[in-house]
């Protein structure tokens, strides 16, 4: 989907984009939507090209197989190099500023009636620039795992749990296009992943995938 296939509400700061989307085993209906600063949602993602797939039967096993050997030998060698020590400013990489609203674009699954589900959702070729953040809502999961792989300038990508501002559980900040890796599992009861994307330096995002189930 392209963003100009959302349908669009509101104006400026609270402009939101919302899409439906089945879930392919129940046929159940999902929302996406995607909220923030309307220039700024428009600048990031606008030639962007964004994916989400609702599959009720998908399993914990399927989610992790798909974050397989290729993500894993990825992962890797970028720690590899890091261990050379080539660079060791990169391991003092400063933590991000808090978040601002007028350089915060959100986005959010979740189901138009029933409980969460496991999700696929996928962000192509989009703009981040310095110090701004998305934030990505999944739906109830057990396990969640994302990556991110810049094309150009520096993201990185942290999980929390429930809330944007929450303790982060999980996180990567590699220096320059590197693959960045986040998951967490946690089996006694279901939790709301909140992925974000954040713009050490400008450039675009390659790929941002989160996946749950």
């Amino acid at each position: 989907m392209k963003l100009s296939e959302f349908k669009r509400s509101g104006r400026g700061a609270r402009t939101r984009f919302i899409a439906r989307v089945t879930d392919v085993a129940s046929q159940e209906e999902f929302e996406l939507t995607i909220a923030g600063p309307g220039a700024l949602v428009n600048r990031m993602l606008g030639d962007a090209d964004v994916e989400l797939t609702i599959d009720s039967n998908r399993t914990q096993d399927q989610v992790l197989a798909e974050f397989g050997a290729p993500t894993q030998d990825q992962q890797r060698k970028a720690m590899w190099e890091l261990a050379g020590l080539a660079d060791t400013a990169g391991l003092l990489k400063p933590a991000p500023e808090p978040p601002d609203p007028k350089s915060t674009v959100f986005a959010a699954v979740r189901p138009v009636a029933g409980r969460g589900t496991p999700f696929a959702f996928a962000l192509s070729g989009f703009f981040v620039p310095t110090g701004a953040r998305l934030f990505f809502f999944g739906s109830f999961v057990f396990t969640t795992v994302g990556s991110l792989v810049p094309a150009t300038g520096d993201q990185d990508l942290f999980l929390r749990l429930f809330s944007a501002t929450g303790t982060t559980v999980s996180s990567s900040i590699l220096g320059g296009t590197s693959l960045d890796v986040v998951w967490f599992t946690f089996p006694f009861f279901p939790y709301v992943p909140v992925f974000e994307v954040s713009g050490f330096r400008a450039g675009v995002c390659r790929t941002f995938v989160a996946h749950g189930a």
